[in-house]
């Protein structure tokens, strides 16, 4: 029953931001123009692969404080040792993007006329990876220690903000520096809210590096990494191949339809969210069993009604909520990346299966087999059909990892 109930706490603190973020979301697309919002998408990509420079800490902080769930001492050299990682790897990242700005602005094909601020906007976005990290240490302990209905108050009050800002600041001026400027001040004050949630272990931490704890954390997160460097090029490797290929000018009939469906597979992710902790702290095989079982059935049950329902109503939806322009190819993108998500919902349960069993390793491997013919097929699908080809290459690619973390895990 608690993985029903923390669940259900997951699914608030993703339902309630998106219920907000989707019409903010077309406000913001009708403020800034194709262009920019197809900027604006790329923005949020580069932040979320910005979670290599992580090195897989926060899945492993995750693991030690559940694994440590009664020793107060280690959780507090865990999140004091963490912390003090993501702080140097971000400010590494942030230094990166700042000084390659231009060449990724360049590499983008984006209009020449809005480059500068194109520019200007990712060394902005870059100063709050380091930022952006620590939050995503501080909540994992809160998940270690299966503390959802905090988790879910911090990310529905943080989530909310980050997807009001941006279209709040455009107001003043609609533009895409001020789009990321209210991104950038969402991120802050989830940082902010998540420090009040945490203030206890992080302030009885202090700033103390624990060599053995450092240890233990990459020995799980290394392979993590490999992970975390794959994982987001296969999430979001597409629209930049669509803007390379195509032209920024594209980007947002592809990725309005993609923002929606990343929407949506946070659904999914919040079961996988709770129940990643059960199966670490799970010594019992048939209790195991029985988590992936009702975990199965949960996803289907909640996920299935979703992609008829959308496949159906792909054109009003698309065009209700992102204006008229978006009612055609956009909405054919929108029936076949739903395909890909309802594969993607079930493939969290067994990834996550296997990550508790700390078998990063074999996850690792897995999206490492997958990139090199995954990126040949989305060159070749764009190539050859466009953006829709593209959703076609990425729904293929979800399942096919479903079924081989299917497959392995059973083995496992």
């Amino acid at each position: 029953m608690s993985l029903i109930k923390n669940s259900i706490y997951n699914i608030a603190g993703f339902a309630v931001p998106t219920v907000i973020a989707i019409p903010a979301l077309g406000l913001l697309a009708r403020q800034i123009g194709t262009e920019f919002f197809g900027i604006f998408t790329l923005a949020f990509a580069l932040i979320g692969y910005a979670s290599i420079f992580d090195a897989g800490v926060t899945r492993a902080v995750i693991r030690e404080i559940s694994i440590n769930r009664d020793n107060y001492e280690e959780q507090q050299k865990v999140i004091s040792t963490a912390s003090i990682v993501v702080i140097l790897l971000g400010t590494i990242a942030a230094l990166l993007i700042i000084t390659f700005a231009s060449e990724l602005v360049t590499l983008l094909k984006v209009t020449e006329s809005l480059a500068s601020q194109v520019i200007l906007s990712f060394k902005i976005l870059a100063t709050i990876i380091p930022f952006f990290l620590l939050n995503q240490v501080w909540l994992a302990s809160l998940e270690g220690l299966e503390k959802f209905a905090n988790i879910n108050i911090q990310r529905i009050i943080s989530s909310s903000a980050l997807a009001v800002l941006p279209p709040l600041a455009c107001m003043f001026h609609p533009n895409i520096v001020f789009a990321i400027l209210g991104l950038v001040v969402g991120r802050v004050l989830s940082l902010i809210i998540t420090l009040i949630l945490c203030k206890k272990i992080i302030f009885d931490s202090g700033i103390k590096l624990s060599l053995s704890t450092l240890k233990r954390l990459l020995s799980f997160g290394g392979w993590l990494t490999l992970s975390n460097i794959i994982s987001p090029l296969m999430v979001y490797f597409d629209r930049f191949i669509i803007s390379n290929m195509m032209g920024a000018s594209k980007i947002a009939f592809y990725s309005a339809p993609a923002e929606g469906v990343a929407r949506l597979i946070n659904i999914p992710y919040a079961l996988a969210r709770a129940l990643f902790p059960k199966l670490s702290y799970c010594s019992s095989h048939q209790e195991r069993r029985v988590l992936e079982r009702h975990s199965y059935l949960l996803v289907t049950i909640t996920c299935l009604p979703l992609v008829i329902g959308g496949t159906l109503l792909s054109h009003f939806v698309m065009t209700v909520w992102m204006g008229e322009e978006y009612g055609g190819e956009a909405a054919d993108i929108l029936k076949i990346l739903l395909i890909g998500f309802f594969f993607n919902a079930l493939a969290q349960i067994p990834y996550s299966l296997l990550q508790a069993q700390g078998k990063s390793k074999i996850t690792a491997l897995v999206h490492m087999y997958e990139i090199i013919p995954y990126i040949a097929m989305l060159f070749f699908f764009t190539h050859n059909f466009g953006i829709r080809g593209t959703a076609i290459a990425w729904s293929i690619r979800t399942g096919a990892d479903l079924l081989l973390l299917y497959f392995i895990s059973r083995r496992k």
